[in-house]
């Protein structure tokens, strides 16, 4: 069974305009989905209607083989949902705050307690775990906004940018957490970031959608097929001939698109079997980013909206 399943989805705010059209997904446990696009694209409605949030205007959503807008406290019990503006009672300590959500959930207390100290710990924020959460800092605010919404151990876990505001090492040890929560708990993750680089880190299937349409799903290696994204040799060297099918682009750096390693060794073999130099080899593959724009616009250059 699969974590989330998405079958013709379509949602429109006022009846003519269609925010998403007719989308199909499906997404096995365990997996960091990187849901991408730009602002307007339909991935906050798409969360919402996972969510029991919005309704759909037609088609078909399950959470765990659970149907999106039945039974919807059991739903919210299975996930947890951390967005950009995330609430917590700023009034509170950061203790306070899950044992509130936790106790919002139903936890029984002695587990609830155990919980609480096992998320305060793994988030490094046992420090401040008496401190109201309006003295925090940002970075504090945003980890405490994910321990809330891992406090009741969600087996789906919806995350909008989780490592924005924080710095390199608190942004380290999110990621950190989210790759254990999917490899060892099978905890599926559903990510909705800006970040090219880090979704191309952490995730392991991906989501392209723009103006309500999904315009590529799958992983990396089956995205960049598709698109025919074949992999780059860069060699510096000189007196490389032009025979050998290379473009030389400047300073002494040639280029070619390959299929794998036995094509390198017979290109390596054949330069220098022509008398050329060869100073340095590389196998390039396609960034994210590039695959990103070649869907999204066309083209593989481009900046994120």
């Amino acid at each position: 069974m699969d974590a989330i399943n998405i079958s013709n989805l379509k949602k429109s705010y006022d009846g003519k305009t269609n925010a998403l059209n007719n989308i199909s997904l499906s997404i096995p446990k365990g997996e960091i989905f990187g849901f991408l696009g730009p602002n307007g694209s339909g991935k906050t409605t798409t969360v919402r209607v996972l969510n029991g949030i919005l309704s759909s205007s037609s088609g078909h959503a399950e959470i765990l083989g659970k149907p999106v807008n039945e039974k919807n406290l059991e739903l919210h019990r299975l996930c947890g949902v951390m967005t950009e503006s995330s609430f917590c009672y700023e009034n509170l300590t950061t203790e306070q705050n899950l044992i509130f959500f936790g106790r919002m959930h139903g936890m029984e207390e002695k587990l609830l307690r155990q919980r609480v100290n096992f998320i305060l710990k793994r988030l490094e924020l046992l420090d401040v775990r008496n401190r109201k959460v309006k003295a925090l800092s940002t970075g504090m605010r945003k980890r405490v906004s994910l321990s809330i919404a891992l406090i009741h151990n969600p087996q789906i876990l919806f995350l909008d940018e989780p490592t924005s505001g924080l710095d390199p090492e608190n942004a380290l040890t999110v990621s950190k957490l989210i790759k254990e929560l999917a490899r060892e708990n099978e905890v599926t993750i559903f990510l909705c970031t800006h970040q090219l680089k880090y979704a191309e880190n952490i995730c392991t299937l991906y989501g392209f959608i723009d103006n309500g349409d999904i315009l590529g799903f799958g992983t990396f290696d089956e995205l960049a097929s598709r698109k025919n994204a074949s992999l780059q040799l860069k060699i510096r060297g000189k007196n490389i001939s032009d025979k050998l099918g290379l473009t030389h682009e400047d300073h002494n750096i040639y280029s070619k698109s390959i299929s794998g390693d036995t094509e390198v060794n017979a290109i390596i073999y054949n330069i220098i079997a022509g008398g050329g130099e060869i100073y340095d080899v590389q196998q390039q593959k396609w960034s994210l980013e590039q695959l990103y724009f070649k869907y999204i616009k066309g083209t593989t250059d481009g900046a994120l909206l």
